[in-house]
């Protein structure tokens, strides 16, 4: 992929914000200074040549990052470990611009009980149409009709309807299947919670994806301008805490020939936005080579799970070129968790890694490791 040498310039202008405990946040003592690069130890291909071969049948991986060197704070800069009160009001407000609405449905709506009375109904769905679950239970599901731009299709219930998945499988497949609104129930259990194949122009609002052995939320296979905003992302990792991603972006170079017939997983312009992570046992958000577009912006991450099992040890990797990390807040501290951002240059010719505007993210109640921002060497 060819990109514009002007690109390889990575903006990342970061505010680094300790609390002071009792205080609003934007009382907070502050520093603006462009982060530093990360100083590898290890070389990143080798890595990842580890990461993806320990990864499951399924071939999802999450390719390994180089270790940042560790930066040692100065005794008066640390700040006690605390779990700061919610602030989701305050997020939801600041990133109001980039929450997307969700569009009332103007076809037939159709009520179910069961997962018979689903299956019937996602099979029979139209564009415009809504398909309504009531409180209770439903097995796995595949959807692979497709709504359109102006007349997406929506799947709705409460809190208490909840999908559930068991094993290695995926709980819910978009396969081949854009243009819905998957909007306030919740997914659990199975593999991977929500996945998508060749989706596009999906909005997945205020839902709860939790308890998954893998990853809770993946755009594949050419997935792209989709958004997951609003929703709660909880328990990844259970089976194979190195594969516990919140939301993954993209497919990794090792497979590509299985996802996108030898060429790069082009999931584009995809937007994670105003989400809740809580004990996330791999990066929040990973973002995979050559994608580009990415928008990751509003959310609270949680680094307290972050296992450091084949390098998993960062709360946001970030891959692809493009992507803008922004305004968002990790609290929850982890052994393992080192540098709180990071990009990688994975594939040659040096550019996707590179180009990413990253500024105003910060951590609460804790000083990392490592850097705030570390970016790939390979980017200067």
């Amino acid at each position: 992929m060819q990109v514009p040498r002007w690109m390889l310039l990575v903006v990342a202008v970061v505010v680094w914000a300790v609390p002071i405990l009792g205080a609003d946040s934007a009382d907070a003592a502050r520093s603006d200074a462009v982060a530093p690069a990360a100083d590898p130890r290890k070389d990143a291909t080798s890595d990842s040549a580890k990461r993806e071969a320990s990864r499951d049948s399924d071939g999802e991986e999450s390719s390994p990052k180089a270790e940042a060197a560790e930066q040692e704070a100065a005794p008066d800069e640390k700040a006690e470990d605390a779990t700061p009160a919610d602030d989701s009001g305050k997020r939801l407000a600041a990133v109001g611009a980039d929450l997307l609405a969700v569009v009332k449905g103007r076809g037939a709506t159709t009520s179910v009980t069961d997962t018979s009375e689903l299956e019937r109904a996602l099979a029979a769905a139209r564009p415009g149409d809504t398909i309504r679950m009531a409180a209770g239970t439903y097995e796995p599901v595949v959807i692979s009709r497709s709504g359109t731009a102006s007349a997406p299709i929506t799947l709705t219930g409460p809190k208490g309807a909840v999908i559930t998945g068991s094993g290695k499988g995926y709980t819910v497949h978009l396969d081949g299947a854009s243009h819905w609104q998957l909007v306030g129930f919740a997914v659990s259990g199975g593999g991977k919670g929500i996945m998508t194949d060749g989706s596009n122009g999906l909005l997945l609002d205020s839902l709860t994806v939790s308890d998954t052995g893998d990853e809770a939320v993946h755009f594949r296979g050419g997935s792209s301008n989709n958004t997951i905003q609003r929703s709660t992302i909880r328990n990844t990792g259970l089976n194979q805490p190195q594969f516990g991603e919140g939301v993954y972006v993209g497919s990794a170079k090792s497979n590509w020939k299985k996802y996108s017939g030898g060429q790069p997983d082009l999931s584009m312009n995809n937007r994670v936005v105003g989400n809740t992570f809580q004990r996330i046992t791999a990066e929040n958000v990973d973002v995979k080579e050559e994608t580009g577009g990415t928008l990751i912006t509003g959310n609270r991450f949680d680094g307290s799970a972050i296992s450091g099992e084949n390098f998993a040890d960062s709360v946001v990797d970030v891959k692809g070129y493009d992507s803008t990390v922004t305004g968002n807040v990790t609290t929850g501290n982890a052994p393992a968790l080192k540098n709180i951002i990071e990009t990688h240059v994975i594939t040659e010719p040096e550019t996707s890694g590179c180009g990413n505007r990253i500024e105003n993210n910060r951590v609460e109640g804790f000083r990392p490791a490592g850097e705030l921002v570390a970016v790939d060497k390979k980017c200067e």
